[in-house]
């Protein structure tokens, strides 16, 4: 572990390598075995830090903190990628950095952030829908479409009620695109079995009618407003069932309501709590996802609300529980429960999150 203990120590010295790279040139840095498009890389970045700049005051003591906290260089440049979104705006650049850098918290939860603000200051620009064919390539073709997030998913989940081989998604996926359209079907439009997580406060106002800013989170991955919500609820899209989840702070989901009985209420709490996988980075909606045991029922875990959770297929194979000791495989952590969320403990055990943006519209975070 010293090799990679001393690459850390390294890492950690960003800041000071960047102010000796200002002074350097990209040719002088690609003549120490450093590839051009690297080196015009990292002096661009100790430009930024070191050069000159609409905010020199900001940049003075981001720059300190930053080396004060040993960033690493690939933190700074991913900060950087954020800031740079913002050039256009004076001093909104440096505003930013300072911020990111002040931020204590993962690389991941960092770079969502940056992700929010740039956001909340530029604006997302919607794609415009439409269909894009690539030319062939070797006797392939790619196709694309861009559409709104329901009609899609609706769509794959046509798709999915027709194709149930054992293929990776994306194969099985096209055959049954082919036999769909073969079959000359259009989109089914099933009861709605997704979970849609809503707190009490959202819920009165869509009762009330008045629910065309709220945004709600579901378990097929996708959101809707709660006035698209009355509107299925009228439809009849939603069911003769109507679900309510009790959750606790911190034990999580406690028990589901509802006017008839229902198997599998587990499953439909989990849902509610993590509309995505809550592995981190991982973007599979709970619609897609198994019941995993956060403890392992074979070490004694019982299957109740708060000891269960949704993870995805492959997520829910690489959960250590145990096992993984036992055969001498390299763990790749296990889930489990903290402060009532769901969260992955590392085998240096560091907890962490999924910074998918429906991770923050589960049930949990109603509370």
């Amino acid at each position: 572990m010293k090799n990679y203990k001393a690459f850390i120590q390294h890492a950690t010295q960003a800041v000071s390598v960047l102010r000796d790279m200002a002074e350097l040139s990209v040719y002088d840095m690609a003549a120490d075995d450093m590839a051009l498009k690297t080196a015009r890389k990292y002096s661009k970045l100790a430009d930024v830090f070191f050069g000159s700049t609409d905010s020199p005051r900001l940049q003075r003591e981001s720059v300190a903190l930053a080396e004060e906290r040993g960033l690493s260089m690939e933190r700074l440049q991913m900060i950087d990628s954020h800031a740079q979104k913002l050039k256009k705006k004076r001093g909104a650049a440096w505003k930013l950095r300072a911020e990111l850098i002040a931020h204590e918290g993962t690389y991941e939860e960092v770079n969502a952030l940056g992700n929010q603000r740039v956001d909340e200051i530029v604006g997302d620009k919607p794609k415009e829908p439409g269909m894009r064919i690539s030319r062939p390539k070797n006797g392939m073709v790619t196709m694309s479409i861009t559409d709104t997030q329901r009609r899609i998913t609706d769509f794959e989940k046509t798709l999915d009620a027709i194709e149930t081989s054992s293929e990776p998604r994306s194969k099985a996926l096209l055959e049954a695109f082919w036999k769909h359209i073969d079959g000359g079907g259009g989109v089914l439009k099933p009861e709605y079995r997704t979970v849609i997580a809503i707190g009490l406060d959202q819920s009165a106002t869509i009762i009330r009618g008045e629910g065309d800013e709220s945004i709600i989170g579901a378990s097929d991955g996708t959101t809707m407003t709660g006035a698209e919500i009355v509107n299925l609820a009228v439809s009849g899209a939603l069911g003769d069932k109507i679900y309510a989840g009790l959750f606790h702070p911190t034990a999580g989901p406690v028990n589901l309501y509802e006017a008839r009985f229902a198997s599998g209420k587990q499953r439909i709490l989990a849902m509610a709590e993590n509309l995505v996988c809550p592995w981190p980075d991982c973007k599979v909606p709970a619609d897609r996802c198994q019941v995993h045991h956060l403890v392992a029922h074979k070490n004694g875990g019982q299957t109740n609300p708060s000891n269960l959770t949704t993870l995805c297929a492959y997520h829910n194979g690489v959960n250590d529980d145990g096992a993984r000791a036992r055969r001498r495989e390299k763990s790749r952590g296990r889930m489990i429960r903290h402060r009532g969320q769901v969260k992955l403990v590392t085998p240096g055990r560091k907890l962490l999150g999924n910074t998918h943006d429906l991770s923050t519209m589960g049930a949990m975070d109603l509370i």
